[in-house]
């Protein structure tokens, strides 16, 4: 065979090993995602059917091909076993063959891809965490750190020694800037911009709220007086039932900190962009769906319901719903932060470039 030859069937060898180390460290993603948030132990207990909870024999573990091979359903019970066990492994393993791919280890050395691999793995683990939860493990997301903060050092003692070159040449000042760009602007927007703007422009409580300490402040009859505390108080209530309202979680603001410490400025803030254009189109079609549904939505008679004050005390909201509704946001930075890995920079310098 030709060298050209033997070196195609030796990547090909290679990528089949990388996709099955994958596909099984994807197995494990699985638990960790059902597990975390339960405090549950990752390897104190075996793996079990959720239906019956008989054990899951060895044959039956085996990555993407068990899930087939029983057609997605427990061999003792015949629950059916959702698909996405097999998704998550295949992504996985997808996933880090394309890592593999795009990252050649004869060119560039092994410790980026390496890092690369388990960092998207922290990935696929706090997304769908945060799917089923709307939380992050903070455990992984301090994982997520460490790999970062790991491969930033390998890749600054292989440029200085002169072992390999940093196949992602990003410098350590932009891994600083990378790691502050889109976290703080999240934590600003998220924990100050965002409740404020709840507070004193959409919160129908909060400015029936507002309302009622002006009155208050006001000459009034002790009879008013005691009808406006007793409105007021009504009111606190709602508004600490539903708790604060922010724009962004503390996870969202940890996750892509430690992907511009990865990452660099460039690809983070493209991930960044990707996430919030997808996180805003699927707003938006939430959004309409639940307009839809309420025009369509059969109108309920009621008799009109007597305000407690008096006439000239203001009226208390019939209604205390949040203003907008709630949807997980990690899975659209993860989507931006896997697109980020393999074309992040690329898309940075193809958008400048067309700035001139």
């Amino acid at each position: 065979m030709s060298p050209s030859t033997v070196e195609m069937v030796a990547n090909l060898i290679i990528y089949i090993f990388i996709f099955a180390a994958g596909a099984v460290i994807g197995s494990f993603l699985n638990v960790c995602i059902l597990r975390l948030p339960r405090g549950e132990s990752l390897v104190k207990q075996n793996s079990h059917c959720m239906t019956c909870g008989a054990y899951i024999k060895h044959y039956d573990l085996i990555p993407i091909f068990s899930w087939l091979i029983l057609r997605g359903k427990c061999r003792n019970c015949g629950a059916k076993i959702s698909p996405r066990y097999m998704l998550i492994e295949t992504l996985t393993a997808v996933l880090f063959t394309c890592v593999f791919i795009k990252y050649d280890t004869a060119a560039y050395g092994f410790l980026f891809p390496m890092f690369a691999c388990l960092f998207l793995a922290a990935v696929i683990v706090v997304c769908f965490e945060d799917l089923d939860t709307k939380s992050m493990s903070i455990s992984v997301l301090l994982w997520m750190g460490a790999f970062a903060i790991g491969e930033t050092l390998t890749a600054l003692f292989a440029r200085q020694s002169g072992y390999i070159e940093s196949v992602t040449r990003i410098s350590l000042t932009d891994r600083i800037i990378g790691m502050f760009a889109v976290s703080v602007p999240l934590l600003l927007i998220g924990f100050v911009i965002t409740p404020l703007i709840y507070v004193y422009v959409i919160s129908d409580d909060h400015k029936e709220r507002r309302k009622l300490l002006k009155r208050l402040s006001s000459n009034l009859a002790p009879y008013d007086e005691n009808r406006v505390k007793s409105a007021l108080a009504k009111v606190d209530e709602r508004i600490k039932e539903q708790g604060p309202v922010y724009g962004f979680g503390m996870g969202d603001v940890v996750l892509m900190a430690a992907a511009g410490l990865m990452l660099g400025v460039k690809a983070v803030v493209t991930a960044a962009f990707i996430g919030i254009v997808l996180g805003g189109i699927y707003g938006i079609i939430i959004k309409s769906k639940g307009e839809k549904a309420e025009e369509t939505a059969e109108p309920i008679e009621s008799a009109p319901i007597a305000s407690e004050l008096s006439d000239s005390a203001p009226a208390l909201p019939t209604s205390s719903s949040p203003a907008s509704d709630r949807f997980a946001f990690g899975p659209f930075l993860g989507i931006g932060i896997v697109t980020a890995v393999y074309v992040g920079n690329a898309v940075w310098d193809w958008y400048f470039s067309l700035l001139g």
